[in-house]
Protein backbone atom coordinates (compact mmCIF):
# COMPACT_ATOMS: atom_id res chain seq x y z
CA UNK A 1 0.00 0.00 0.00
CA UNK A 2 1.30 3.43 -1.00
CA UNK A 3 0.06 6.86 -0.07
CA UNK A 4 1.21 10.09 -1.69
CA UNK A 5 1.51 13.01 0.73
CA UNK A 6 1.88 16.52 -0.64
CA UNK A 7 2.78 19.35 1.74
CA UNK A 8 2.01 22.98 0.93
CA UNK A 9 4.28 25.93 1.58
CA UNK A 10 2.88 26.65 5.05
CA UNK A 11 3.68 23.07 6.08
CA UNK A 12 7.40 23.60 5.36
CA UNK A 13 7.67 27.27 6.36
CA UNK A 14 9.85 26.76 9.44
CA UNK A 15 11.80 24.15 11.41
CA UNK A 16 8.80 23.55 13.69
CA UNK A 17 6.61 22.86 10.64
CA UNK A 18 9.21 20.41 9.31
CA UNK A 19 8.92 18.60 12.64
CA UNK A 20 5.14 18.30 12.20
CA UNK A 21 5.62 16.91 8.70
CA UNK A 22 8.04 14.29 10.04
CA UNK A 23 5.56 13.22 12.72
CA UNK A 24 2.85 12.82 10.07
CA UNK A 25 5.11 10.76 7.77
CA UNK A 26 6.37 8.53 10.56
CA UNK A 27 2.84 7.88 11.84
CA UNK A 28 1.99 5.89 8.69
CA UNK A 29 4.61 3.78 6.87
CA UNK A 30 2.42 3.81 3.74
CA UNK A 31 3.38 7.47 3.17
CA UNK A 32 6.29 6.56 0.91
CA UNK A 33 5.98 9.30 -1.70
CA UNK A 34 6.23 12.91 -0.53
CA UNK A 35 5.80 16.06 -2.63
CA UNK A 36 6.62 19.49 -1.29
CA UNK A 37 5.96 23.07 -2.27
CA UNK A 38 8.57 25.76 -1.70
CA UNK A 39 8.90 27.00 1.87
CA UNK A 40 6.04 29.41 2.54
CA UNK A 41 5.20 32.17 5.01
CA UNK A 42 5.91 31.51 8.67
CA UNK A 43 4.02 34.69 9.68
CA UNK A 44 2.22 37.63 8.06
CA UNK A 45 5.52 39.53 7.95
CA UNK A 46 7.33 36.63 6.28
CA UNK A 47 7.54 35.98 2.52
CA UNK A 48 7.03 32.93 0.34
CA UNK A 49 10.25 31.70 -1.29
CA UNK A 50 8.53 31.49 -4.69
CA UNK A 51 7.31 35.10 -4.46
CA UNK A 52 10.82 36.26 -3.62
CA UNK A 53 12.28 34.33 -6.58
CA UNK A 54 9.78 35.92 -8.97
CA UNK A 55 10.72 39.32 -7.54
CA UNK A 56 14.41 38.55 -8.01
CA UNK A 57 13.79 37.84 -11.68
CA UNK A 58 11.83 41.05 -12.20
CA UNK A 59 14.37 43.15 -10.27
CA UNK A 60 17.20 41.80 -12.41
CA UNK A 61 15.11 42.35 -15.54
CA UNK A 62 14.55 46.02 -14.76
CA UNK A 63 17.96 46.77 -13.30
CA UNK A 64 16.83 46.94 -9.67
CA UNK A 65 18.83 45.53 -6.72
CA UNK A 66 18.44 41.78 -6.17
CA UNK A 67 20.60 41.29 -3.09
CA UNK A 68 18.06 42.25 -0.37
CA UNK A 69 15.54 39.77 -1.78
CA UNK A 70 18.04 36.99 -2.35
CA UNK A 71 19.46 37.42 1.15
CA UNK A 72 15.97 36.74 2.56
CA UNK A 73 15.78 33.49 0.58
CA UNK A 74 19.25 32.44 1.69
CA UNK A 75 18.61 33.29 5.34
CA UNK A 76 15.32 31.38 5.44
CA UNK A 77 16.58 28.16 3.84
CA UNK A 78 19.93 28.09 5.65
CA UNK A 79 18.11 28.82 8.89
CA UNK A 80 15.98 25.69 8.45
CA UNK A 81 19.03 23.63 7.55
CA UNK A 82 20.96 24.82 10.59
CA UNK A 83 18.08 24.51 13.06
CA UNK A 84 17.35 20.90 12.02
CA UNK A 85 21.08 20.04 11.86
CA UNK A 86 20.80 18.73 8.32
CA UNK A 87 23.70 17.51 6.18
CA UNK A 88 22.46 18.94 2.89
CA UNK A 89 24.96 21.83 2.57
CA UNK A 90 22.68 23.76 0.21
CA UNK A 91 24.76 26.94 0.62
CA UNK A 92 26.82 25.96 -2.43
CA UNK A 93 23.69 25.60 -4.57
CA UNK A 94 22.27 28.88 -3.27
CA UNK A 95 25.53 30.71 -4.02
CA UNK A 96 25.59 29.20 -7.52
CA UNK A 97 22.00 30.30 -8.08
CA UNK A 98 22.96 33.85 -7.14
CA UNK A 99 25.63 33.95 -9.85
CA UNK A 100 23.20 32.46 -12.39
CA UNK A 101 20.72 35.31 -11.81
CA UNK A 102 23.25 37.64 -13.43
CA UNK A 103 23.84 35.27 -16.34
CA UNK A 104 20.56 35.41 -18.32
CA UNK A 105 18.78 32.87 -16.14
CA UNK A 106 15.47 31.44 -17.35
CA UNK A 107 12.48 32.51 -15.22
CA UNK A 108 11.02 28.99 -14.95
CA UNK A 109 14.36 27.61 -13.79
CA UNK A 110 14.83 30.35 -11.19
CA UNK A 111 11.39 30.12 -9.57
CA UNK A 112 11.50 26.30 -9.53
CA UNK A 113 14.52 26.44 -7.20
CA UNK A 114 12.24 27.12 -4.24
CA UNK A 115 10.70 23.65 -4.47
CA UNK A 116 14.04 22.11 -5.49
CA UNK A 117 15.92 23.37 -2.42
CA UNK A 118 13.02 22.82 0.02
CA UNK A 119 12.69 19.22 -1.18
CA UNK A 120 16.39 18.58 -0.57
CA UNK A 121 16.02 19.80 3.00
CA UNK A 122 12.88 17.72 3.59
CA UNK A 123 14.37 14.56 2.05
CA UNK A 124 17.41 14.79 4.30
CA UNK A 125 15.25 15.39 7.38
CA UNK A 126 12.97 12.44 6.64
CA UNK A 127 15.76 10.12 5.55
CA UNK A 128 14.08 9.73 2.13
CA UNK A 129 15.67 9.79 -1.32
CA UNK A 130 15.55 13.15 -3.11
CA UNK A 131 14.33 12.87 -6.71
CA UNK A 132 14.60 15.97 -8.88
CA UNK A 133 11.27 16.56 -10.64
CA UNK A 134 13.08 17.19 -13.93
CA UNK A 135 13.96 13.48 -13.93
CA UNK A 136 10.40 12.33 -13.30
CA UNK A 137 7.79 14.87 -14.46
CA UNK A 138 8.00 15.13 -18.24
CA UNK A 139 6.27 17.49 -20.66
CA UNK A 140 6.00 17.33 -24.42
CA UNK A 141 6.89 20.49 -26.31
CA UNK A 142 3.19 21.36 -26.58
CA UNK A 143 2.96 21.45 -22.78
CA UNK A 144 1.08 18.17 -22.37
CA UNK A 145 2.25 15.55 -19.88
CA UNK A 146 4.12 12.52 -21.24
CA UNK A 147 2.69 9.73 -19.08
CA UNK A 148 4.48 6.91 -20.89
CA UNK A 149 7.87 8.46 -20.26
CA UNK A 150 6.96 9.29 -16.65
CA UNK A 151 5.78 5.73 -15.96
CA UNK A 152 9.11 4.30 -17.14
CA UNK A 153 11.09 6.80 -15.07
CA UNK A 154 8.97 6.20 -11.98
CA UNK A 155 9.34 2.42 -12.25
CA UNK A 156 13.12 2.75 -12.59
CA UNK A 157 13.38 5.08 -9.57
CA UNK A 158 11.24 2.87 -7.32
CA UNK A 159 13.38 -0.15 -8.17
CA UNK A 160 16.28 1.63 -6.49
CA UNK A 161 14.50 3.08 -3.46
CA UNK A 162 11.17 2.79 -1.65
CA UNK A 163 10.68 6.26 -0.16
CA UNK A 164 11.14 9.49 -2.13
CA UNK A 165 10.69 13.25 -1.82
CA UNK A 166 9.91 15.08 -5.07
CA UNK A 167 9.76 18.87 -5.49
CA UNK A 168 6.41 20.00 -6.88
CA UNK A 169 5.50 22.72 -9.37
CA UNK A 170 7.89 21.87 -12.19
CA UNK A 171 9.11 19.27 -14.64
CA UNK A 172 11.13 19.25 -17.86
CA UNK A 173 10.72 19.40 -21.62
CA UNK A 174 12.32 16.65 -23.78
CA UNK A 175 15.51 18.75 -24.03
CA UNK A 176 15.77 18.96 -20.23
CA UNK A 177 14.73 22.59 -19.98
CA UNK A 178 12.70 23.32 -16.85
CA UNK A 179 8.97 24.01 -17.23
CA UNK A 180 6.93 25.29 -14.31
CA UNK A 181 3.21 24.78 -13.82
CA UNK A 182 0.77 27.51 -12.82
CA UNK A 183 0.83 28.66 -9.19
CA UNK A 184 -0.29 25.87 -6.90
CA UNK A 185 1.12 23.35 -9.37
CA UNK A 186 2.60 21.19 -6.63
CA UNK A 187 -0.94 19.86 -6.18
CA UNK A 188 -0.72 18.56 -9.75
CA UNK A 189 2.67 16.94 -9.13
CA UNK A 190 1.21 15.02 -6.20
CA UNK A 191 -1.74 13.92 -8.29
CA UNK A 192 0.52 12.70 -11.09
CA UNK A 193 2.56 10.62 -8.67
CA UNK A 194 -0.62 9.17 -7.16
CA UNK A 195 -1.57 8.06 -10.66
CA UNK A 196 1.86 6.58 -11.45
CA UNK A 197 2.03 4.70 -8.14
CA UNK A 198 -1.62 3.55 -8.14
CA UNK A 199 -1.78 5.04 -4.66
CA UNK A 200 -4.54 4.07 -2.26
CA UNK A 201 -5.03 7.79 -1.64
CA UNK A 202 -3.51 11.20 -2.31
CA UNK A 203 -3.16 13.33 0.82
CA UNK A 204 -2.91 17.09 0.33
CA UNK A 205 -1.63 18.65 3.56
CA UNK A 206 -2.17 22.37 3.96
CA UNK A 207 -3.09 24.84 6.72
CA UNK A 208 -6.86 24.32 6.64
CA UNK A 209 -8.91 21.37 7.86
CA UNK A 210 -10.63 20.41 4.63
CA UNK A 211 -12.88 22.44 2.37
CA UNK A 212 -15.54 24.70 3.84
CA UNK A 213 -19.09 25.02 2.53
CA UNK A 214 -18.71 28.79 2.13
CA UNK A 215 -16.16 31.57 2.42
CA UNK A 216 -15.46 32.08 6.15
CA UNK A 217 -14.91 35.80 5.55
CA UNK A 218 -18.61 35.98 4.60
CA UNK A 219 -20.24 33.20 6.62
CA UNK A 220 -19.31 32.85 10.28
CA UNK A 221 -17.77 29.43 10.96
CA UNK A 222 -19.20 27.59 7.94
CA UNK A 223 -19.43 23.81 8.17
CA UNK A 224 -16.71 21.60 6.75
CA UNK A 225 -17.44 19.47 3.68
CA UNK A 226 -16.95 15.81 4.60
CA UNK A 227 -17.20 14.30 1.11
CA UNK A 228 -17.21 15.92 -2.31
CA UNK A 229 -17.00 14.59 -5.87
CA UNK A 230 -14.38 15.65 -8.41
CA UNK A 231 -17.13 17.30 -10.46
CA UNK A 232 -18.39 19.32 -7.51
CA UNK A 233 -14.88 20.35 -6.54
CA UNK A 234 -14.12 21.56 -10.05
CA UNK A 235 -17.29 23.67 -10.04
CA UNK A 236 -16.38 25.22 -6.68
CA UNK A 237 -12.71 25.70 -7.65
CA UNK A 238 -13.64 27.44 -10.88
CA UNK A 239 -15.88 29.81 -8.93
CA UNK A 240 -13.20 30.78 -6.46
CA UNK A 241 -12.83 28.05 -3.82
CA UNK A 242 -9.06 27.63 -3.97
CA UNK A 243 -7.99 24.90 -1.54
CA UNK A 244 -6.79 22.60 -4.34
CA UNK A 245 -5.53 23.37 -7.85
CA UNK A 246 -8.43 22.49 -10.16
CA UNK A 247 -6.13 20.66 -12.61
CA UNK A 248 -5.03 18.28 -9.82
CA UNK A 249 -8.26 16.36 -10.27
CA UNK A 250 -7.53 14.86 -13.68
CA UNK A 251 -4.53 12.55 -13.03
CA UNK A 252 -6.43 10.66 -10.30
CA UNK A 253 -9.98 10.89 -11.63
CA UNK A 254 -10.12 7.82 -13.89
CA UNK A 255 -8.56 5.60 -11.22
CA UNK A 256 -10.94 7.02 -8.60
CA UNK A 257 -8.05 7.64 -6.23
CA UNK A 258 -9.43 9.60 -3.28
CA UNK A 259 -7.92 12.98 -2.43
CA UNK A 260 -7.81 13.95 1.24
CA UNK A 261 -7.55 17.64 2.15
CA UNK A 262 -5.83 17.64 5.54
CA UNK A 263 -4.33 20.10 8.03
CA UNK A 264 -0.67 19.78 9.01
CA UNK A 265 -1.42 21.77 12.16
CA UNK A 266 -4.41 19.57 13.08
CA UNK A 267 -3.54 16.12 11.72
CA UNK A 268 -6.31 14.29 13.59
CA UNK A 269 -9.05 16.27 11.80
CA UNK A 270 -10.55 13.96 9.11
CA UNK A 271 -10.64 16.83 6.61
CA UNK A 272 -12.44 16.52 3.28
CA UNK A 273 -12.45 13.46 1.00
CA UNK A 274 -12.67 14.00 -2.78
CA UNK A 275 -13.85 11.09 -4.97
CA UNK A 276 -14.90 10.55 -8.56
CA UNK A 277 -17.69 8.13 -7.69
CA UNK A 278 -19.55 8.01 -4.40
CA UNK A 279 -21.50 4.87 -3.48
CA UNK A 280 -22.44 5.22 0.17
CA UNK A 281 -22.77 8.51 2.01
CA UNK A 282 -25.01 10.48 4.28
CA UNK A 283 -27.53 12.67 2.51
CA UNK A 284 -27.20 16.43 2.58
CA UNK A 285 -28.77 19.30 0.67
CA UNK A 286 -25.93 21.42 -0.69
CA UNK A 287 -22.25 20.65 -0.94
CA UNK A 288 -20.90 24.18 -1.14
CA UNK A 289 -21.33 27.78 -2.23
CA UNK A 290 -18.70 29.83 -4.07
CA UNK A 291 -18.62 32.95 -6.17
CA UNK A 292 -16.65 35.63 -7.97
CA UNK A 293 -17.15 39.36 -8.52
CA UNK A 294 -16.86 41.87 -11.35
CA UNK A 295 -18.54 40.39 -14.39
CA UNK A 296 -20.48 42.04 -17.21
CA UNK A 297 -23.60 40.78 -18.96
CA UNK A 298 -23.83 41.67 -22.65
CA UNK A 299 -27.38 41.27 -23.97
CA UNK A 300 -27.95 41.12 -27.73
CA UNK A 301 -31.50 41.88 -28.90
CA UNK A 302 -32.55 41.00 -32.43
CA UNK A 303 -36.08 40.72 -33.77
CA UNK A 304 -37.00 37.37 -35.37
CA UNK A 305 -33.67 35.87 -34.28
CA UNK A 306 -35.37 32.51 -33.72
CA UNK A 307 -36.01 32.28 -37.48
CA UNK A 308 -32.34 32.74 -38.39
CA UNK A 309 -29.21 30.62 -38.23
CA UNK A 310 -25.79 31.57 -36.87
CA UNK A 311 -26.49 34.70 -34.82
CA UNK A 312 -25.01 33.34 -31.60
CA UNK A 313 -22.09 31.87 -33.54
CA UNK A 314 -21.28 35.32 -34.92
CA UNK A 315 -21.32 36.77 -31.43
CA UNK A 316 -18.98 34.07 -30.16
CA UNK A 317 -16.63 34.77 -33.07
CA UNK A 318 -16.49 38.44 -32.08
CA UNK A 319 -15.47 37.54 -28.55
CA UNK A 320 -12.96 34.97 -29.76
CA UNK A 321 -11.34 37.51 -32.09
CA UNK A 322 -11.02 39.89 -29.14
CA UNK A 323 -9.60 37.17 -26.85
CA UNK A 324 -12.51 37.38 -24.41
CA UNK A 325 -13.62 34.23 -22.59
CA UNK A 326 -17.29 33.48 -22.04
CA UNK A 327 -18.44 32.38 -18.60
CA UNK A 328 -22.12 31.67 -19.35
CA UNK A 329 -24.77 32.08 -22.04
CA UNK A 330 -28.52 32.39 -21.59
CA UNK A 331 -31.03 32.63 -24.45
CA UNK A 332 -34.65 33.46 -25.20
CA UNK A 333 -36.59 33.87 -28.46
CA UNK A 334 -35.14 37.19 -29.66
CA UNK A 335 -32.34 37.81 -27.14
CA UNK A 336 -29.29 36.15 -25.70
CA UNK A 337 -26.92 37.20 -22.93
CA UNK A 338 -23.21 36.60 -22.60
CA UNK A 339 -21.52 36.75 -19.21
CA UNK A 340 -17.85 37.76 -19.35
CA UNK A 341 -15.11 38.99 -17.04
CA UNK A 342 -15.32 42.79 -16.88
CA UNK A 343 -11.52 43.13 -16.87
CA UNK A 344 -11.38 41.44 -20.30
CA UNK A 345 -14.14 43.58 -21.75
CA UNK A 346 -13.03 46.95 -20.36
CA UNK A 347 -10.07 47.69 -22.70
CA UNK A 348 -12.05 46.63 -25.80
CA UNK A 349 -15.49 47.79 -24.73
CA UNK A 350 -16.51 50.06 -27.65
CA UNK A 351 -14.97 47.84 -30.34
CA UNK A 352 -16.74 44.73 -29.02
CA UNK A 353 -20.15 46.40 -28.73
CA UNK A 354 -19.85 47.85 -32.25
CA UNK A 355 -18.73 44.51 -33.74
CA UNK A 356 -21.54 42.60 -32.02
CA UNK A 357 -24.15 45.00 -33.34
CA UNK A 358 -22.74 44.93 -36.88
CA UNK A 359 -22.02 41.19 -37.23
CA UNK A 360 -25.20 40.02 -35.55
CA UNK A 361 -27.42 42.62 -37.16
CA UNK A 362 -28.73 43.41 -33.68
CA UNK A 363 -31.42 45.96 -32.95
CA UNK A 364 -29.78 46.72 -29.63
CA UNK A 365 -26.80 45.65 -27.51
CA UNK A 366 -26.85 46.45 -23.80
CA UNK A 367 -24.26 45.92 -21.07
CA UNK A 368 -24.82 45.46 -17.34
CA UNK A 369 -21.71 45.84 -15.18
CA UNK A 370 -20.87 45.18 -11.51
CA UNK A 371 -22.24 41.64 -11.62
CA UNK A 372 -21.29 38.74 -9.32
CA UNK A 373 -21.68 35.05 -10.13
CA UNK A 374 -22.54 32.61 -7.35
CA UNK A 375 -22.51 28.83 -7.73
CA UNK A 376 -24.67 26.60 -5.54
CA UNK A 377 -23.22 23.11 -5.93
CA UNK A 378 -24.86 19.83 -4.90
CA UNK A 379 -24.87 16.30 -6.31
CA UNK A 380 -28.16 15.80 -4.43
CA UNK A 381 -30.05 18.49 -6.33
CA UNK A 382 -31.43 16.17 -9.00
CA UNK A 383 -32.87 13.84 -6.33
CA UNK A 384 -34.56 16.50 -4.20
CA UNK A 385 -37.61 18.44 -5.31
CA UNK A 386 -38.17 22.03 -4.32
CA UNK A 387 -34.56 23.08 -3.82
CA UNK A 388 -34.68 25.76 -6.51
CA UNK A 389 -37.91 27.10 -5.04
CA UNK A 390 -36.38 27.34 -1.59
CA UNK A 391 -33.35 29.08 -3.05
CA UNK A 392 -35.42 31.75 -4.80
CA UNK A 393 -37.70 32.19 -1.79
CA UNK A 394 -34.68 32.79 0.46
CA UNK A 395 -33.34 35.47 -1.87
CA UNK A 396 -36.80 37.00 -2.31
CA UNK A 397 -37.17 37.38 1.44
CA UNK A 398 -33.92 39.37 1.46
CA UNK A 399 -35.13 41.44 -1.53
CA UNK A 400 -32.19 40.28 -3.65
CA UNK A 401 -32.81 40.53 -7.37
CA UNK A 402 -31.45 37.78 -9.64
CA UNK A 403 -30.10 39.06 -12.97
CA UNK A 404 -29.58 35.65 -14.58
CA UNK A 405 -29.98 31.95 -13.78
CA UNK A 406 -28.11 29.05 -15.36
CA UNK A 407 -28.37 25.31 -14.73
CA UNK A 408 -27.22 22.40 -16.88
CA UNK A 409 -29.19 19.20 -17.33
CA UNK A 410 -27.06 17.24 -14.85
CA UNK A 411 -28.48 19.53 -12.14
CA UNK A 412 -25.23 19.66 -10.16
CA UNK A 413 -24.89 23.44 -10.12
CA UNK A 414 -27.13 26.49 -10.19
CA UNK A 415 -25.37 29.69 -11.23
CA UNK A 416 -26.93 32.96 -10.11
CA UNK A 417 -25.98 36.44 -11.26
CA UNK A 418 -26.58 39.26 -8.76
CA UNK A 419 -25.14 42.74 -8.35
CA UNK A 420 -21.78 43.11 -6.63
CA UNK A 421 -23.42 44.93 -3.73
CA UNK A 422 -25.67 41.91 -3.09
CA UNK A 423 -22.85 39.35 -3.37
CA UNK A 424 -22.19 38.68 0.31
CA UNK A 425 -25.85 38.92 1.32
CA UNK A 426 -26.72 36.33 -1.33
CA UNK A 427 -24.15 33.81 -0.10
CA UNK A 428 -25.25 34.33 3.51
CA UNK A 429 -28.93 33.93 2.62
CA UNK A 430 -28.32 30.69 0.69
CA UNK A 431 -26.18 29.25 3.47
CA UNK A 432 -28.76 30.11 6.11
CA UNK A 433 -31.50 28.40 4.10
CA UNK A 434 -29.73 25.10 3.58
CA UNK A 435 -27.46 24.70 6.61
Amino acid sequence: MVKVAKFGGSSVASPSQFEKVKQIIESDPARKIVVTSASGKESHEDHKITDLLYLCFEHKRYGMPVDPLFDMIKEKLLGIEKSLELSTNIKQEIDLLYTQIYDHIDCDYLVSRGEYLTAQLLADYLGYTFVDAKNLIFFSYDGSLDYSKMALAFSSIMEETSCIVVPGFYGAYPDGKIKTMSRGGSDITGSILANLSDATCYENWTDVSGILKADPSIVHQPHQIDLITYEELRELSYMGASVLHEEAIYPVKDKNIPIYILNTNEPTNPGTIILNKVTQERSQEITGIAGKNDFSIITVIKEHMSNEFGTIRKALEVLEENRIQIEHISTSIDTFSLVIDSSQLRPRYYDVIYQLKEKCGANEVTVANDISLIAVVSRFMKHKTGMSGRLFDALGEQQINISMISQTSNETTIILAVTNKDYERTIQAIYNEFE
